[in-house]
C-alpha cells in the first residue's frame, strides 16, 4: 500500500510538527513532534496510521502492531498512557503522561525494536547470500520543510513526496 502524504508544520522556534492522516481521505490527522516521527521512521513504523480503539496504531516490522502513544512514552505493561488534553491524536510529547495502573499486558515499544533487530538481521543475511529484494520503502527523515517555489502565504504545507523531491 502506497504511503499517505504526511505534512509538516511549525517553525525551527516553536518545533517543527509531522501531521499524519489517518485515513486514506485526510479526514483526521494525528499530530507528532519532529524528533519522535524521525524516531518511528528509524524503527520502521510504516507510515500509514489508524485509530484503534480510540488510539493512533501503526505496524511495524512484520506487521507487529502498537500503540505509538505507547511507542512514545515507552510504557511498560501495566502501565496507561493518559492524554492530557484529552485528544488521542495529539501524540506532542507535552500531551501525554503515564499512570501505574492499566490493562495492557504489553511493552510496544520493546516488540517494535526486537522486530527492527530481526529485520536487519534478516536482511543482512539475505544480502550475504546474495537474495536480498527490498519489501519496506525507507522513509526518508525529515530535518527541515522546504518552501516551494511561488507559494502565497497561507496555502497548505508541502506534502511528505514533494518535500523531498524537491531537494
Amino acid at each position: 500500500m502506497k504511503p499517505r502524504a504526511v505534512r509538516v508544520s511549525g517553525s525551527q522556534k516553536n518545533g517543527f510538527l509531522i501531521h499524519v492522516p489517518l485515513a486514506r481521505d485526510g479526514g483526521r490527522e494525528a499530530v507528532v513532534g519532529l524528533d519522535d516521527f524521525n524516531t518511528l521512521s528509524n524503527l520502521k513504523v510504516y507510515p500509514n496510521w489508524q485509530l484503534r480503539g480510540g488510539q493512533v496504531g501503526a505496524r511495524g516490522p512484520f506487521g507487529t502492531e502498537v500503540l505509538i502513544a505507547r511507542v512514545l512514552t515507552d510504557a511498560r505493561p501495566g502501565q496507561r498512557v493518559v492524554f492530557i488534553d484529552n485528544d488521542p491524536l495529539n501524540l506532542r510529547r507535552d500531551n501525554l503522561g503515564l499512570q501505574e495502573w492499566g490493562a495492557s499486558i504489553h511493552h510496544d515499544k520493546a516488540m517494535l525494536v526486537d522486530a527492527c533487530v530481526e529485520f536487519e538481521r534478516q536482511k543482512l543475511l539475505a544480502q550475504a547470500a546474495g537474495t536480498y529484494t527490498p519489501r519496506y520503502r525507507k522513509v526518508p527523515i525529515i530535518t527541515r520543510p522546504v518552501k516551494r517555489r511561488g507559494a502565497k502565504p497561507g496555502s497548505p504545507a508541502m506534502s511528505f513526496d514533494q518535500m523531498f523531491t524537491a531537494l
